[in-house]
C-alpha cells in the first residue's frame, strides 16, 4: 500500500494538468459524506495564491488544505501543508462553509509565520504544524476556537471529519465549494496496520465503510472526537474511500508542543496587510 498526502487542488492541478479542464467532482459529499448543514466555527480553509488557466491567467486564491483555530492568532494544520510554502502566497479563510466568489462570505487572514514540528518526516511521523495570523482572528457565532485533546482516543469512537476535499475517489476536477462532513469511526493502530497502513503511536486511524473517507484537500483539517480536536488529516492512499483507513496525526501526542508554540503576544499589531502581500 503506497501512502499519499491529502493536499488539495493546487497539487492536483500540477500533477494531472489538462484533465482538470474537463472533469468536475460531485459536489455532494466528502467521499461518502454530506454537505455540512451547520457552521463548523473552528474550521478554516488554507489557501494558496496561484495563477489560473494553467499558470497563464490572473492570480487567484485556491483552497489547498484545512486547519483548526485554537486561539485568536493560531491555527493547527498538517506539516506537509506548510513545508516549503512561501508566506506571501498563503492565507486562511474563517467563518464560512462556502468558498464561492473568492471566499467572500468568510474573512481572509494573512499569515505572519508558521512552524513545522521539528521531528516531521513526510508520510512517516509528526505531520503537524501551526500558523500565526498577522491580524487577530475575530470570534463570533461563526468563528470560534476548538479545544485540542490531551486524551488518548482508542478504537470504536465516532468522530466528525470536515473539509473541502475531493468528493470522488479519483482526485480530478475541482474541490467542492460547500464544506463537507462525515461521521467516521476510529480503529486501533493494530487494526490499521492489519489493513495495510504502517502507522506509529503518534497517529490515529479511521475506517467506517468502503466508499467513505478523507481525500485530497482535506489535509490538515480536523477530526473531532468528543468535541475535541483529536486528529489532523495526514495521509491516505492514491484513491479515496476504497476500503483503506485514513491516517491522522494524533493530537494528544502533541498537545504540549501546540501549547508551547501558540502563545499569544499581547503586543501583536492588528494592522491588516494589503491583499496578496
Amino acid at each position: 500500500m503506497v501512502p499519499i498526502r491529502l493536499v488539495g487542488a493546487g497539487v492536483v492541478l500540477l500533477t494531472i494538468g489538462c484533465f482538470t479542464a474537463f472533469a468536475n467532482a460531485d459536489d455532494s459529499k466528502i467521499v461518502g459524506g454530506t454537505t455540512a448543514q451547520e457552521r463548523i466555527p473552528y474550521q478554516i480553509s488554507l489557501q494558496v495564491l496561484v495563477n489560473s488557466f494553467f499558470g497563464f491567467g490572473p492570480k487567484k486564491w485556491m483552497h489547498n488544505c484545512g486547519g483548526s483555530i485554537v486561539n485568536e492568532y493560531y491555527v493547527v494544520t498538517a506539516a506537509h501543508c506548510l513545508d516549503g510554502m512561501e508566506l506571501n502566497r498563503m492565507s486562511i479563510v474563517a467563518g464560512t462553509n462556502d468558498l464561492r466568489n473568492d471566499s467572500s462570505k468568510g474573512t481572509r487572514y494573512f499569515l505572519e509565520s508558521y512552524m513545522i514540528h521539528p521531528d516531521y518526516i513526510e508520510l512517516n511521523r509528526s505531520d503537524i504544524g501551526v500558523m500565526r495570523t498577522k491580524q487577530q482572528i475575530t470570534f463570533d457565532q461563526n468563528v470560534q476556537p476548538i479545544r485540542y485533546s490531551s486524551d488518548f482516543v482508542g478504537g470504536g469512537v465516532t468522530c466528525l471529519l470536515t473539509g473541502w476535499g475531493y468528493t470522488m475517489p479519483i482526485r480530478i476536477g475541482q474541490t467542492p465549494k460547500d464544506l463537507q462532513e462525515a461521521e467516521l469511526t476510529t480503529i486501533t493502530n493494530d487494526q490499521c496496520r492489519e489493513r495495510g497502513m504502517p502507522v506509529n503511536p503518534t497517529e490515529i486511524c479511521t475506517f467506517t465503510r468502503v466508499g467513505q473517507g478523507a481525500c485530497g484537500g482535506d489535509s490538515g483539517g480536523p477530526l473531532v472526537c468528543n468535541n475535541q480536536l483529536s486528529g489532523v488529516v495526514s495521509y491516505g492512499t492514491r484513491y479515496c474511500g476504497i476500503g483503506v483507513p485514513d491516517v491522522y496525526t494524533r493530537v494528544s501526542e502533541f498537545d504540549s508542543w501546540i501549547q508551547e508554540n501558540t502563545q499569544v503576544d499581547s503586543t501583536q499589531s492588528d494592522t491588516p496587510p494589503a491583499e496578496g502581500s
